[in-house]
C-alpha cells in the first residue's frame, strides 16, 4: 500500500472508532465523566495540603486528565481485538487487502484521541470552580507535546490490543493494569518519591513521557525535548513488538482454527 492509502486508512479507522466508542455508555462514564471526578477530588486534596498556586492545580488538572486518557486507552485498546471476534467482524477484516495491523492502528489511535478530551475537561473545569490560570511556558512546544504523547500511547495500545486478546480474561487484567499505572507513572504523584525499584519501569511506559512532555511544556524551566524524543522511540518501539505479536496471534489463529472462537 502507498503512504497516502495507509493514511487515509488508519485515518477512517480513527474517525469511525471515535464515532462508535462514544455511542458506548461505559465509555461516555469514561471518558466525559471520570475525569472531571478525579480532579476536582485531587484538587481538594491538594488544596486541603496547602497547594494552592496556580502552577500546583495545572499539575493536578493535566495528571487527572491523563488518569482518564490510560483508562480510556487501556479499556479501549484492550478489547479492541476481542470485540471484532464478539461482532463476527474479525474475520472480514483480517482476510480484508488491507494490512491488519494498520486497521489496529486506527483502532486504538481512535481511542486515545478520545481520551484527550479529559484533558480538555480538566483544565476546563478547573477553571471554571477553582479559578485555575491557563499558561504554556513553551506554547510553540505544546502541539508536538500532544502529537508525540498521542502516537506513544497510541503504539502503547496497538501493543496492548495484540497482547490481551491472548487472555481469556482480558477485562479483568485491564482492570487490574488502570490504578497502578496511574501511580508509577506520576500522574498525580511525582516519580521522584517513589521507590527506586519501580523507576525503571516507569520509565519504560508511555503515560510517563507522555505526561512530562505536555507537563514540561506548560509548567516545565526547559522545553520537554528530552521527554518528546522518548515518546517517539517508545512508539517505535511498541509497534514493532506489536507487529510480531500481531503476526504470532495470527498465524497460531489460523493454525488452530480459532480465529473466530471466543
Amino acid at each position: 500500500m502507498s503512504a497516502s492509502r495507509v493514511i487515509r486508512l488508519v485515518w477512517f479507522v480513527t474517525w469511525f472508532n471515535v464515532r462508535m466508542l462514544l455511542a458506548s455508555e461505559f465509555f461516555i462514564l469514561t471518558t466525559f465523566i471520570s475525569p472531571l471526578i478525579f480532579a476536582t477530588l485531587a484538587f481538594f486534596l491538594f488544596q486541603s495540603g496547602g497547594g494552592t498556586a496556580g502552577q500546583t492545580l495545572l499539575y493536578v488538572a493535566l495528571g487527572a486528565g491523563m488518569m482518564g486518557v490510560w483508562s480510556t486507552t487501556l479499556f479501549g485498546c484492550g478489547g479492541a481485538i476481542a470485540w471484532q471476534r464478539w461482532e463476527g467482524t474479525l474475520e472480514l477484516l483480517v482476510s480484508a487487502p488491507s494490512r491488519y495491523d494498520f486497521i489496529l492502528v486506527g483502532q486504538t489511535f481512535g481511542a486515545v484521541v478520545l481520551g484527550f478530551y479529559g484533558i480538555v475537561a480538566t483544565l476546563a473545569w478547573g477553571v471554571l470552580l477553582f479559578g485555575m490560570p491557563i499558561e504554556a511556558t513553551f506554547p510553540l512546544v505544546l502541539p508536538l507535546s500532544l502529537l508525540a504523547a498521542i502516537v506513544s500511547l497510541g503504539s502503547l495500545g496497538m501493543l496492548i490490543a495484540t497482547t490481551f486478546v491472548l487472555y481469556r480474561h482480558a477485562n479483568a487484567l485491564g482492570n487490574l493494569l488502570e490504578y497502578p499505572i496511574w501511580l508509577i507513572t506520576g500522574l498525580l504523584v511525582p516519580i521522584s518519591v517513589l521507590p527506586l525499584w519501580i523507576k525503571p519501569i516507569s520509565y519504560l511506559l508511555a503515560p510517563t513521557w507522555g505526561m512530562e512532555a505536555i507537563r514540561g511544556a506548560t509548567i516545565g524551566a526547559e522545553p520537554p525535548l528530552l521527554a518528546i524524543a522518548m515518546c517517539f522511540i517508545l512508539a517505535c518501539a511498541y509497534y514493532v513488538a506489536a507487529r510480531y505479536t500481531l503476526v504470532f496471534v495470527l498465524d497460531k489463529a489460523r493454525r488452530d482454527a480459532t480465529l473466530a472462537l471466543q
